[in-house]
Formats: structure tokens, sequence, C-alpha cells
């Protein structure tokens, strides 16, 4: 058998004994299509053990199956995030509740391809080694829906960045050329990772050299942006915003409304995917990295103060006569009061002291001139401190 060329052998059909030995004398053995992946032929059998060793399994498929928790875990909270901001902010821009449908819609998308990828490499293609498996179409496809997520969310960053710098267009516009030169090597390393057959082997020398550039690039945006809302957000520059004094308040800005969290997650990316590119721990960052930036961006935004069921950011919260804030910061020159809980599904006029409902309660606390949005204009104390709004029907509606 040494001296034949072996035409159609599967690895699920042939003999044990003749896997390490026959097989393994000939490095270009071809083998007749696998049922379990009929979009591939696979036309070579590699060495591999028969059965794999414990450490083996959890540095290949151990590392999927972790970063595909994660990632479900983290698309919960995207779902629910999603969920309290149409709640909270029925009123707001549409250009901003298109932004929050999008991103939901597109890591939805996204949650559907790993569940997918990963039922066809623990499940269907339970009997191969990690070493046979091919790559698949849904795991393309999520790479190039992940790579779209961060572009959307660095766009609306970039939006964010002009319109703290009184609308200054010069570093917006560098942070949006940015964010577009590094969604395009993203995609074009996406691409040239769709022609690699084995799953193993899919990060070819362009495959690094595109996606390591543009995860580069990544970094490089987040750090402008994070900048530029360093400098901008301050009391000095927003005379009368609200400043955060709670732990948490400072640690929620610090990394979302900052976009610190974005930075220190594109950072780990890269490390990763340079340093160990024929691994699978590139790939759990990336899955957990892209729903980071889908939850910073609906996090911020449900960080805002409402006025009459709009959103209001952070430079605006302490110039406007009516602001009722959804957990956001408070006022340093107003006593904290005690905590109150949001309660959903159930109509603001239908609720009743002690009135038992099964509902979902999210506690949230109250400043002192906090008051329903009906009634914004009517029982709002007036405050001093601080400039006029930026946004002048704040002032005007109040």
């Amino acid at each position: 058998m040494s001296g034949k060329l072996l035409s159609c052998i599967h690895p699920s059909t042939a003999a044990p004994h003749l896997l390490p030995s026959a097989l393994g004398a000939h490095p270009c053995v071809s083998i007749a299509p696998s049922s379990r992946y009929p979009q591939r032929n696979v036309r070579y059998l590699r060495h591999h053990p028969s059965v794999a060793s414990a450490e083996e399994l959890t540095k290949t498929f151990g590392v999927l199956l972790i970063g595909f928790i994660f990632s479900v875990v983290l698309y919960g909270l995207t779902f629910f995030q999603t969920y309290i901001y149409f709640t909270r902010f029925p009123s707001d821009a549409l250009g901003t509740k298109a932004v929050v449908g999008v991103l939901w819609a597109m890591d939805t998308a996204a949650t559907t391809l790993m569940s997918h990828t990963i039922y066809l490499y623990l499940i269907t293609g339970f009997s191969l080694s990690f070493d046979q498996l091919v790559t698949t179409h849904t795991f393309v496809a999520e790479e190039a829906v992940g790579a779209l997520i961060i572009f959307v969310v660095q766009a609306y960053f970039a939006y964010r960045v002009w319109a703290v710098s009184n609308r200054s267009i010069a570093l917006p516009v560098v942070i949006g050329a940015l964010a577009a030169v590094s969604v395009a090597l993203n995609l074009a390393g996406v691409s040239q990772l769709s022609r690699q057959t084995w799953f193993a082997e899919m990060v070819s020398s362009r495959v690094k050299l595109y996606r390591g550039v543009a995860s580069a690039l990544s970094v490089a945006t987040n750090t402008a942006i994070s900048a530029a809302m360093f400098y901008n957000m301050t009391p000095t520059r927003n005379p009368g915003m609200a400043v955060p004094q709670t732990m948490f308040e400072k640690v929620v800005v610090m990394c979302f409304n900052r976009a610190t969290a974005l930075i220190a997650i594109q950072i780990l990316c890269l490390i990763f995917f340079l340093a160990d590119s024929k691994g699978q721990a590139w790939i759990l960052l990336n899955w957990v990295a892209i729903k980071i930036y889908a939850n910073s961006l609906i996090g911020m935004l449900n960080f805002r103060n409402t006025h009459r069921g709009r959103g209001v950011h952070e430079e605006d919260s302490l110039n406007q006569h009516a602001s009722n804030r959804s957990g956001s910061m408070t006022d340093p020159h107003v006593p904290r009061e005690t905590a109150r809980s949001v309660q959903f599904g159930v109509h603001p006029d239908a609720k009743t002291v002690g009135e038992p409902a099964n509902i979902i309660e999210l506690d949230m606390v109250a400043s002192h001139h906090e008051h329903d949005d009906d009634d914004s204009g009517k029982h709002a104390p007036s405050i001093e401190s601080g400039s006029p709004s930026k946004h002048p029907q704040f002032d005007e509606e109040s």
C-alpha cells in the first residue's frame, strides 16, 4: 500500500492502523468529500493522533467555546440595554435610534453566525480533529459583521467629538477617515481569510498584514476619540456640566463615555493577533471586543439624562432646567436623595404605592431636581449655576 496513491479514503472509514503509517507516508492524499462539510472537499489528511489530548482540546476547541460563552452573555446585555434605550428615550433623535437599532441587529446577526460556527465545529464535525476543520462561511461572515460594528461605533463617537468640540470638523474628519481605512483593511483581510481552506491555518501572511494594520488603526482611532472626549468634557470647557461623584459613576464615565474600554480591548486584540496568529486566543478576544463596542455605545446613551423623552448628553445635563436622571451623574451642589426604581411594562400613571406586580425594576439614583418629563417645566427648581445650554431648545422648552 505504501507504493500506491490512496484515492478514496475518509478519516471516519479508514482503518485506524492505516492513518499514522500508510497515510502518513503520502503527504498528498486525496480523501473523499465529507458529508459533514459538503461545502468543502478535504484534499489531504494530516499527521495527527487519533485521540486529541486534553491540553490540545483546551487550546483549540476550548478557547472557541469560552469565547462563545462570553459573547452570548454580553449579547444578553446588549439586548437588555437596547430595551432600556427604547423605553427611556422614545422621543430621541431618529438618527440615534437608528444607530441603536442597527447595532442591535448586527450584534444579533453576529451572535447567530457565532452559534452556527460553534455548532459546525463541535457537533457536526465532532469526529474531526482541529487540524481537519475547514474555514466555514459563517465564521467569515461573522468577522465581516464584527468589522462593521466597530466602524459604526467609531463613527458615532466621531459625531460625539464633533458635538462636544463646538462643532469643529477637523478632528472628527480625521477620526472618521481612520475608522474608514481600518474597516476597509479589515474587510480586505476577511476576504483573504475566506480563501484559506484550513481553519488552523487561515491567518496567512496577507491576512496578518491587513488585519494587523486595521487593528492598529482602530487603536489609533480609539485613542484620538478618548483624548478628544477627555479634553472637551471638563467643567472648565463646559461650565455647569454634571461631574461623576461615586465610584460607579466614575468607572462608567471613564470606561464608556471616554472610550478607554475600547482602547484596552483593541490593544489586547492587536497583541494576541500579532503574537499568536496561529492560535485561537485572538478569536476569543475579537468576539468579546465586538460585544464591548456595541455595549459601550448603547451604555453611553443610556447613561444620559432624559428631557421629555429625549436624551440629554452630559455637557448639557445641568444647563437645562428639566433633567430626569437615568442612573447618570449627580449634581455636586445638591445632596443626593434616596434611590428610586424605574418599572418597565407599567404605565407611569397606573402605578400605585404598595401595589404588587410582576415587573422588572432597575434601581436608579434620583437627583434633587428630578421629576417627571411631562411636568418638567412646572416643578423644576431653577439652577443658577452653569452657562446657557449648547442646545437652546432645552432652555426654551423648560
